[in-house]
């Protein structure tokens, strides 16, 4: 996995932390129109959103995940065994999905991001980039 990109200033551009994104997690540019149902979350500010991804490729989920959050998807697996996984949050819960909505105030720096999944080390490198 990479390494977080050097920053020259004290925000992070989105183009960096796309680039980041893309490059570290092999994640996917997706719709913003695919995150209607964060118009009705406090926490997210929709107009400001500016770029939603997802990523779900096997090796870099497995990968990424730690021994807790290998375990809670797991569970899940189990207690959905004759299931179909395929709307975008039981991919989720079965540990095969991240989504990643960034957002920014002024439309070049980054200023805050949402997670749907659990993944501690992708909220951790999204935390720095955001506090850089």
């Amino acid at each position: 996995m990479n390494k977080l990109p050097p920053n020259k200033s004290m925000k992070s551009s989105l183009q960096e932390v796309e680039n980041f994104l893309i490059q570290t997690y092999s994640a996917k540019k997706i719709p913003v129109s695919n995150f209607e149902e964060l118009r009705n979350d406090a926490q997210v500010k929709f107009d400001r959103i500016v770029a939603c991804f997802e990523v779900d490729h096997p090796e870099v989920l497995k990968s990424i995940f730690n021994e807790d959050e290998k375990k809670m998807h797991e569970d899940y697996r189990n207690h959905h065994r004759n299931a179909t996984f395929t709307t975008p949050w039981q991919k989720i819960n079965a540990g095969q999905l991240l989504r990643v909505v960034l957002e920014s105030e002024d439309g070049v720096n980054f200023s805050n991001f949402t997670v749907q999944g659990l993944c501690m080390r992708l909220v951790n490198d999204l935390s720095a980039l955001k506090t850089q």
